[in-house]
């Protein structure tokens, strides 16, 4: 055999190469998305634990999991602060409005 047939590849083997590598980096691309703090770890994990089913399993479930484990009473210690602020006339009704919304999303 010569090189040359060893190193052809078909266009069904680009095709699946299309298709296998977008689906590998799944947790990966998710988890940039989500803008995580540790994207570049779950990255390190699915590049070389994601052969395996429970390494790549574990990588998606690490980049579905919460932002931040707090998150949600952070946001309502920051509305509780918002509202006092509100109250007190240090800021006007848009700007609350403005800043509640932030908040909320």
């Amino acid at each position: 055999m010569s090189c040359l047939t060893l190193l052809s590849i078909s266009w069904q083997h680009i095709l699946i190469l299309l298709i296998f590598i977008p689906s590998y980096f799944i947790p990966t691309f998710i988890a940039l998305s989500r803008k995580k703090t540790n994207t570049l770890s779950i990255f390190a994990l699915n590049l070389l634990l994601g052969w395996s089913l429970i390494g790549w399993a574990g990588a998606l479930i690490w980049a579905l999991s919460n932002k931040e484990g707090n998150q949600n009473n952070s946001n309502i210690d920051q509305l509780t602060q918002l509202k006092t602020l509100y109250d007190q006339g240090v800021i006007t009704d848009e700007e609350f409005e403005i800043q509640k919304n932030k908040l909320l999303r």
